[in-house]
Order: C-alpha cells, then sequence, then structure tokens
C-alpha cells in the first residue's frame, strides 16, 4: 500500500513577498554599513533563516545588487500625474533622483555584471523621456537632455559623496568635531606658489576665513542653482529648435528663374 504525501509548493505571490524581504533586509545593511556589509551569510542572519535560504529566492549576489538598485528606483519616480510643465517635472525628476542616490550611496558604486532592464528604473525612464516630450525637441536632442540631467545630478552625488568622505577622514585624524579643523591639506609646492604669488585666486580662496572642508568640495546649496542653469540652456535650445522648424515651415518655395533676355 502507498501513501501519497502532499508536496508545499510556494505560490508565486510567496515567493515574491520572501524575495521582497530579503530585498529589503539587503537596502538595510547597506545603508547602514554599506556595501562591503551585504552578504548571504548576514543577510541570513538577519532575517534568521538559514545560510543558504536567500539563495532560493535570489541567484547570486549580482541578481541581488540589481533588484536593490530597482527597489530604490521606486523613489525616484513622481505621483502620477506628471506636472504638465516639462521644466517643473524635469527639475522635480532630478531633485528626486538627488535624494534617492544621497539616502542610498551604495547604489552609485555598484556596477552590474548583468543588467536587466526592471520595472521601476523602466518606470522611472518612462517617466524622463514623457517629460522630456514635451520640450517638441528631436529624439537626438531629447535623449542629449535626459542624459545631460543625469550626468549632473549623478556626478553631483558623487561629488558631494567624496567631500563625505574626506571630511570624516580628516575627523578621524584630528579627532574634532568640525570640518576642516584638521592639518593644512596644501602641498608644500602648492603652498609655496600660493605664497610666491603664482597662485593669486587660489590663495584668496585658502585665505576665506569661514573655509571648511577640503578645496573643491562643493557647498551643499550648490545643487539647484546648477540644476537651473542647466534648465535655462535646455529652454534656450529648445526655443531655438522650435524656431528654426518653424521658418523652415512658413519660408516661401522658390521657384526658378527665368533666363534673361537677351
Amino acid at each position: 500500500m502507498y501513501t501519497v504525501r502532499a508536496v508545499d509548493v510556494e505560490r508565486p505571490e510567496k515567493s515574491a513577498a520572501r524575495r521582497q524581504r530579503i530585498v529589503d533586509a539587503a537596502i538595510e545593511l547597506a545603508d547602514s554599513e554599506g556595501l562591503e556589509a551585504v552578504s548571504m551569510r548576514r543577510l541570513a542572519e538577519k532575517l534568521g533563516v538559514g545560510t543558504m535560504t536567500p539563495y532560493s529566492y535570489v541567484a547570486d549576489k549580482d541578481e541581488l545588487l540589481d533588484l536593490m538598485r530597482d527597489a530604490v528606483a521606486r523613489e525616484m519616480l513622481l505621483p502620477e500625474p506628471l506636472p504638465d510643465n516639462w521644466r517643473v517635472a524635469l527639475r522635480e525628476i532630478a531633485v528626486r533622483t538627488r535624494k534617492t542616490f544621497e539616502a542610498h550611496p551604495w547604489a552609485l558604486e555598484t556596477v552590474p555584471l548583468r543588467p536587466r532592464a526592471r520595472i521601476n528604473m523602466m518606470r522611472h525612464v518612462e517617466q524622463s523621456i514623457s517629460v522630456v516630450r514635451m520640450l517638441g525637441a528631436d529624439r537626438e536632442t531629447g535623449m542629449a537632455v535626459l542624459v545631460s540631467i543625469d550626468d549632473y545630478v549623478i556626478g553631483y552625488c558623487l561629488r558631494r559623496r567624496r567631500r563625505e568622505r574626506m571630511v570624516e577622514a580628516i575627523r578621524a585624524d584630528v579627532g574634532s568635531g568640525e570640518a576642516g579643523a584638521g592639518p593644512p591639506d596644501l602641498d608644500p609646492e602648492v603652498a609655496a606658489a600660493i605664497a610666491a604669488g603664482e597662485l593669486p585666486l587660489l590663495g584668496e580662496v585658502f585665505a576665506l576665513p569661514g573655509r571648511k572642508g577640503p578645496i573643491g568640495a562643493p557647498p551643499d546649496s550648490a545643487f539647484e542653482p546648477g540644476l537651473d542653469w542647466m534648465l535655462d540652456g535646455i529652454e534656450a535650445v529648445a526655443a531655438r529648435s522650435k524656431s528654426g522648424r518653424g521658418r523652415g515651415k512658413s519660408a516661401p518655395a522658390r521657384g526658378k528663374r527665368k533666363p534673361a533676355r537677351s
């Protein structure tokens, strides 16, 4: 006589929920301790499961990082409906993207080996494209606008993150609570050049009484003015593009010149 035993097959929605728990736990670890703290072993400990359990839902660490990036991309999305003014909408996307990267700086440090087009990132791209289409520019110009805004946001966040690390290092070395209180960050050759008057403008910068932190570090207030300057330029390019197309449509066709009579 044979005994038939039911096999417990996990439902897809349950499996997806458990995978999301793993991704959320990984994001918490990366936010609090850095990306290097994220491992399957640490995740298993954090979730109170067996060491190999995460592998039932995530193939490997590279897929996990990809899922983590997509999860934080949800924070970049604007609520629908989008603003009907392209400048307002593009500015909000840029600001929200900056806040996301500042909340999860590790997301800038990961490079996927097998990148996939996942849903939240694709929603972010869809929103961005729909906003740029409001410009009425050609496709090539529109893509250039998107790349330029992305480069500005990512570049700013990377530089700000570098500043934070430099200031943290100074504080650790000096044991002071005030940024910039450490030893001079000038190479002797640079200091000599300033003293000799070779670098007079830099000499003025270093002589400023309120200067804090390493030189080259962007002030926290620099993001939005710089973004507005970019948007001003984009607006001017879009206006020229529309003006050029308008002239092209309205220009009368030229007929052939009649030969001169002899």
